[in-house]
C-alpha cells in the first residue's frame, strides 16, 4: 500500500526528474545557438594560421563537452574561441562576464515592486578574478547609457557564483511607464568591468487589468462549455495567450520589447466580448491576425500568427503555406522581419493564407514537440478556414530550412511542395519525398549554413528522380537571400498541387543517372 508520505515522495521524485531533463533540453539548445554563432564567426573572419588552428581546437573540445553532456564546459570553450577571433583577451573578467547569469523572479513590475535578481554561472572558471566585485544595478532608458534610477550599490561580491549564488532584491523607482534597460555592472579589484542585461518593463495596473480579463475568460469558458459551442471555444485561448503574455515575458520565456502589454490586454477583451455575444471574433477579419491554441501535449498556450488575404472566401478552398522561422525568431518572424513584411505582400496578391507556428524554443530544430506544433498549427488553419488539402506547403530559412524538410519526410503525406531556403538535413530521408516538388534555395557565400549542406540534398533528390529546382545565389549570404527569393516560393506553389498516390508511387520509385 502506498501512504501519502510514499505517494508525496515519488511525485517529487518525478517533478525533479522532470525539470532534470527540461534543464538539460535547454542547456543543449544554448549550446547549439552558442555553436552556430561561433561557427559564423570563424567562417566569417580572417584568421592568421595560428588563431584558427586555436579556434578550431576550441571548438573540437566544446563539441567533445557537448557529446557528454557538459553543457557549462562547452560554452566556455565556444565562448573562449569568440574572443579569441574577436581579438579580445580571455581574462578571468571576461570569463566572468561570459558565465555569469542574471534572472529575474518578474521583468514585469509596477512602481515601487520588488523584485529579486539571482546571480549564478554558466561554467566553472579556470581562474577567478582577484579579490572581491562591486558594483550596482541600474535602469536605463533603451536609447541611452545613462542611468534613470541606481537601484542597488553592491560590494563584498565573491567572484563565484556557482558556488555563492547571490540573490539581490530591488524596487521598482517611481518613473514613467515603458521598457527599460535592467543593467548589472560589475568590477573586479583591478577595475575590468562585467556588465549584463536584461529588458523589463514598467506598467501600471497591469495587474489587475490581466486578473479582471482572466476572470471574464474563465465566465466565458464556462458558459461556452455549458451550450457545448465548441468553435467559440477555439477561440478563447487567443484572448487567453495575449493576457498570458505579462506572465511570459515576467518570466522571461519570450521576448518582449515590441509588444504593447495594454494594448494586448484591451484586444483580449474585444475577442471577450464577441465570444460573449456568441460570435466569432476572427470569422469576418483579414490581414495579419495574432491566435492562439492549447496544446494537447502539456496543455500550454501556443501562439501563432496567419494571414488571411482580403479575397478570402469561406466558399472556396484556399492554398496554405507553413512559413517557419529561423534560430532565435518565433511566430513574427516571417511577417515583421524580411523587408517589412514582404512575405505578406505576396501573400495578399496571390490569395494565400499563410501561417507560422512557433515552434516551441528558439533552437527547437522543429523536433519532437516542436514538430507537433507545426502540425498543431495546420490543424486549426484547416479548422477555421476553408484550406485546399491539395495545396498545402511549407518553406522556412535556415533553422526552419531544416524544419521543411525534416517535418516532410516525417508526414510526406501533408504538402503539395516545399521550399527550404539555407537549410539543410538528412539526405537519407529524401526517399520519403522524392514525390514532392522542391525548391531549394541557398547563397554560395553562407557563413553560417555551408551551402554544402544544400548541395547535398539536391544531389540526393535527383537521385532519386525528384522534381527539383536549385536557385544558388553566387555570393549570397546567409540572410539576404531569403526576402530576394520571396517571389521564385510563391512562383513554385503556384504551379504545384498535391500529386495523386499513384504519382507518389511512381515519384518514390523513378531513378535517373
Amino acid at each position: 500500500m502506498i501512504t501519502s508520505v510514499t505517494r508525496r515522495v515519488l511525485v517529487s521524485a518525478c517533478l525533479i526528474a522532470a525539470f532534470a531533463v527540461m534543464a538539460a533540453a535547454q542547456d543543449a539548445a544554448q549550446v547549439l545557438r552558442v555553436s552556430v554563432g561561433f561557427n559564423t564567426v570563424k567562417n566569417s573572419t580572417e584568421l592568421t594560421p595560428e588563431k584558427r588552428a586555436e579556434a578550431d581546437r576550441l571548438g573540437k573540445m566544446a563539441q567533445a563537452a557537448a557529446a557528454e553532456k557538459r553543457f557549462g564546459d562547452a560554452l566556455k570553450h565556444y565562448y573562449q574561441g569568440i574572443a579569441l577571433m574577436y581579438d579580445q583577451q580571455w581574462t578571468p573578467a571576461r570569463a566572468m562576464a561570459s558565465a555569469l547569469t542574471m534572472k529575474l523572479d518578474r521583468a514585469v513590475l509596477e512602481p515601487n515592486q520588488t523584485a529579486t535578481i539571482r546571480l549564478g554561472q554558466l561554467f566553472a572558471l579556470d581562474q577567478k578574478p582577484e579579490g572581491k566585485l562591486s558594483g550596482t544595478v541600474a535602469l536605463l532608458r533603451r536609447t541611452s547609457s545613462t542611468p534613470v534610477s541606481v537601484l542597488k550599490t553592491l560590494d563584498g561580491l565573491e567572484p563565484d557564483f556557482m558556488t555563492n549564488a547571490a540573490v539581490i532584491e530591488i524596487r521598482a523607482p517611481e518613473i514613467e511607464d515603458g521598457n527599460y534597460q535592467m543593467e548589472l555592472k560589475l568590477k573586479t579589484a583591478e577595475g575590468e568591468p562585467i556588465v549584463k542585461t536584461a529588458t523589463v518593463h514598467i506598467g501600471r495596473g497591469l495587474g489587475a487589468a490581466a486578473a479582471a480579463a482572466k476572470a471574464d475568460i474563465e465566465k466565458i469558458r464556462a458558459a461556452l462549455s455549458a451550450k457545448k459551442q465548441d468553435e467559440l471555444l477555439a477561440s478563447l485561448p487567443s484572448a487567453e495567450y495575449r493576457v498570458a503574455l505579462i506572465e511570459l515575458a515576467s518570466a522571461s520565456k519570450i521576448n518582449f520589447e515590441r509588444i504593447n502589454f495594454r494594448r494586448q490586454i484591451d484586444d483580449a477583451n474585444l475577442i471577450l466580448d464577441s465570444l460573449r455575444l456568441g460570435v466569432d471574433p476572427f470569422a469576418v477579419m483579414r490581414g495579419d491576425l495574432k491566435k492562439a491554441y492549447r496544446s494537447k501535449v502539456d496543455n500550454t498556450l501556443q501562439p501563432y500568427r496567419v494571414f488571411i488575404p482580403a479575397s478570402y472566401d469561406r466558399s472556396k478552398a484556399h492554398p496554405l503555406i507553413i512559413a517557419l522561422h529561423g534560430m532565435g525568431g518565433d511566430e513574427n518572424s516571417y511577417f515583421d522581419s524580411y523587408k517589412n513584411g514582404a512575405f505578406k505582400v505576396e501573400a495578399e496578391q496571390r490569395g494565400y493564407i499563410v501561417a507560422c507556428p512557433k515552434g516551441r524554443e528558439p533552437a527547437s530544430m522543429y523536433i519532437g514537440t516542436a514538430e507537433q506544433d507545426v502540425l498543431d498549427v495546420i490543424a486549426e488553419v484547416k479548422r477555421a478556414y476553408n484550406i485546399d488539402a491539395a495545396r498545402v506547403y511549407v518553406t522556412g530559412h535556415s533553422m526552419g530550412g531544416f524544419g521543411s524538410w525534416s517535418i516532410a519526410m516525417n508526414h510526406p503525406e501533408l504538402f503539395a511542395a516545399i521550399a527550404p531556403v539555407a537549410g539543410g538535413g538528412n539526405p537519407m530521408g529524401m526517399k520519403k519525398i522524392a514525390h514532392i516538388p522542391q525548391l531549394v534555395v541557398h547563397g554560395d557565400n553562407d557563413k553560417t549554413v555551408p551551402v554544402e549542406r544544400s548541395r547535398t540534398m539536391v544531389a540526393a533528390a535527383k537521385n532519386l528522380g525528384a522534381e527539383i529546382k536549385y536557385i544558388e545565389i553566387p555570393g549570397g549570404n546567409h540572410i539576404d537571400i531569403a526576402a530576394a527569393t520571396f517571389k521564385d516560393v510563391f512562383d513554385w506553389f503556384d504551379t504545384h498541387r498535391r500529386k495523386s498516390n499513384d504519382a507518389k508511387a511512381a515519384g518514390a520509385g523513378a531513378k535517373t543517372n
